[in-house]
């Protein structure tokens, strides 16, 4: 499918309790799906018949089926129905998904997200109305027991998957805003119409599908009522982290694997940036605070990412589909 711009035609009938099939996506993380699951469960004021569950298990080897299994047994909600992946990536899985399930609202979540019990009947609310084809909310962290850490700044939200533009309804959203994957709400029309999640992307391909929508003409909503928080793994609470992170988001989202063969195109102000922020680096130079500084530094790894990217598929690009998903994947559950 192009992602040039183009108008989307598409006008879904208005629908009172439309179908939702919700969708999580996992690897190797039981111990935080066995959470989700029991929010999930606990969901009220829908109908069980309007609703079905669907797990895509990405190749994980932790028990992952026998936990989906003993769930279904006594499921509440509709069905629940577990499904294998086996290539690997969570691009895979979602399109798995999509493919797999059959009801008119597809929501997306993911393996370590809490659920409050209103979350599918919002998103009922909301897509019942014919004038939202692509949706998204609030995702809250949840810090534990450590807290925030001292050198964490807002624009850092992110990189802990959580979103949050304020609490007022963004009908339509801001012409940058893709719904971030914990709590991305489509109608199954709008794959028909712009394709499925990009393969090539190995990471933040959610955000390039929302771009994708944007560039269509796609109605997207932010709406605040769509609350879900996802509890803060503590292993990611580390600069080290942090720093791959950043790196990695600047492969994804300067073409990835799509940069193979192609002369770098990188823009005359991320290496003038890149220049600054290096030297201000080295000098500790600015007057910033801890948070400030490394909210900078965070700035240099992530262009640091793009220069490579683009360098690395015009030098070596028969290589460079490897190179880029073995920097994108994630090792022992985490992206480091």
């Amino acid at each position: 499918m192009s992602l040039q711009a183009n108008n989307w035609n598409g006008d879904p009938m208005e629908t009172s309790n439309p179908t939702i099939s919700v969708v999580i996506c996992t690897w190797n993380r039981a111990n935080w799906l066995e959470s989700t699951l029991r929010s999930l469960s606990a969901q009220a004021g829908v109908r069980k018949d309007a609703i079905e569950c669907v797990v895509v298990d990405n190749n994980s080897v932790d028990g992952t089926r026998s936990l989906v299994e003993r769930f279904a047994k006594d499921w509440p909600l509709g069905r629940l129905i577990y499904v294998f992946e086996p290539r690997q990536g969570k691009q895979f899985a979602l399109n798995r998904a999509v493919r797999v399930t059959s009801n008119e609202i597809l929501a997306f979540t993911d393996d370590d997200i809490d659920l409050p019990q209103n979350w599918l009947l919002e998103i009922q609310r909301l897509f019942s109305s014919a004038q939202v084809d692509l949706a998204g909310g609030k995702t809250l962290i949840g810090w534990g027991a450590r807290g925030k850490p001292g050198w964490f700044a807002p624009d850092m939200l992110a990189i802990l998957a959580g979103v949050d533009l304020g609490d007022k309804q963004l009908a339509p959203a801001p012409p940058e805003y893709a719904p971030g994957g914990s709590n991305l709400i489509a109608r199954r029309s709008l794959f028909d119409a712009v394709g499925l999640f990009s393969e090539t992307h190995f990471r933040h391909m959610d955000y390039e599908f929302g771009m994708r929508c944007q560039q269509r003409g796609v109605r997207i909503i932010y709406e605040p009522k769509l609350v879900v928080q996802a509890p803060v793994d503590e292993r990611c609470l580390t600069k080290k982290y942090f720093r791959h992170w950043a790196f990695k988001a600047g492969i994804g989202r300067s073409g990835g694997i799509d940069a193979a063969g192609r002369p770098p195109r990188v823009a005359r102000w991320i290496y003038r940036q890149l220049l600054e922020d290096a030297w201000a680096h080295l000098t500790s130079s600015g007057g910033l605070d801890e948070a400030q500084s490394f909210s900078r530094e965070l700035r240099m790894w992530r262009a640091l990412g793009t220069v490579s990217n683009a360098w690395h598929g015009w030098l070596r690009p028969s290589t460079h589909a490897t190179w880029v998903e073995q920097r994108s994947q994630k090792k022992n559950g985490l992206y480091a």
